[in-house]
């Protein structure tokens, strides 16, 4: 990037820091939702009133709000996010373990809906009036009210149980078999979000085809492929890739769905195990860890539409 890029791109990470400081503390006072003394709830129900006065000096619960959070920022500083109370397994090993799966199944996910909505796109805003923009705009106005965990279930059903195509829960070993494992997941994952993909970039790609400068550069003779990248795809894409920095979320509660379908070992399926057993520590660093991921789809979607568009980093 050139110098106003890197200006863009420090202006949003100052942008950054006060959601950042504001993910900190809902993260720190996740442990005030905890129904009841948090000790007693961590330690258990049989636990000894000496296991629960334990638990409570451990996590600092006798000291006051400013001294537990300010201690709780500087382990965060240190990379200790605390161990589980299950298992005594440090929480950041645990995401260690998890976090590839999670990240495959969110690219998977993220290509399959480039996949299915790049066409699809293509096609409403370029012969809007043909058969197939007719049969894709109907299929999208169902596709966008279906439910992840839904889709999910009907594919595992149909092509895995029934057809017997693919594995519909786990890992299967070796590189192959992991490969084989995600293609539901993220086929799943790409046609919840292929919908509304499709539906904004085929708006801006509408928008640019109607534009003067395309009308001129097709007057002048520009066609085919340096029309299309040089003029339309540029100029239509910073939307859509601003509208799936604002999907992150959604993106990433996905995958908790999904895991949780394909039993797939990943951090979405880790959270709901623990909140299920009231590990509180792990739900804790899992919680900022998708927070984070949230912070940073939404940057890096700042930068790529600056690639894309250099007029936005005077913004």
């Amino acid at each position: 990037m050139e110098g106003s890029g890197w200006r863009l791109l420090g202006r949003r990470l100052l942008q950054v820091l006060p959601v950042l400081g504001l993910l900190l503390v809902v993260v720190f006072a996740l442990q005030a939702l905890i129904p009841g003394d948090p000790a007693r709830a961590i330690a258990g129900p049989r636990a000894t009133e000496a296991q629960v006065a334990h638990v409570r000096a451990d996590l600092g619960l006798d000291e006051t709000v400013t001294t537990r959070f300010a201690s709780y920022v500087g382990r965060l500083a240190g990379g200790d996010l605390g161990e589980s109370n299950r298992s005594d397994v440090p929480v950041t090993q645990i995401i260690g373990q998890r976090v590839g799966v999670t990240l495959s199944l969110l690219l998977g996910g993220l290509v399959a809906s480039v996949l299915l909505a790049g066409p699809a796109a293509l096609v409403l805003a370029l012969r809007p009036r043909s058969r197939a923009a007719w049969v894709i705009e109907r299929v999208l106005s169902v596709a966008i009210n279906l439910p992840s965990f839904w889709v999910g279930l009907m594919l595992a059903t149909v092509v895995g149980l029934r057809a017997g195509l693919l594995p519909v829960g786990g890992l299967e070993p070796g590189l192959g078999g992991h490969l084989r494992s995600y293609l539901l997941p993220c086929l799943t994952i790409g046609i919840s979000l292929s919908p509304f993909l499709a539906r904004s970039a085929a708006t801006s790609l509408r928008e640019v085809v109607a534009s003067d400068y395309v009308v001129t550069a097709r007057s002048v003779g520009a066609s085919g492929t340096f029309l299309f990248r040089r003029h339309l795809l540029r100029n239509a894409l910073p939307p859509t890739v601003t509208l799936l920095g604002f999907q992150a979320g959604a993106l990433l509660f996905g995958t908790v769905i999904v895991e949780q379908t394909f039993a797939l070992p990943g951090l979405g399926a880790e959270m709901i195990t623990a909140a299920a057993q009231r590990d509180f520590p792990v739900v804790q660093g899992l919680t900022l860890v998708f927070g984070l991921g949230i912070i940073v789809f939404n940057l890096l979607a700042d930068v790529a539409v600056s690639v894309l568009d250099p007029r936005t980093r005077t913004a």
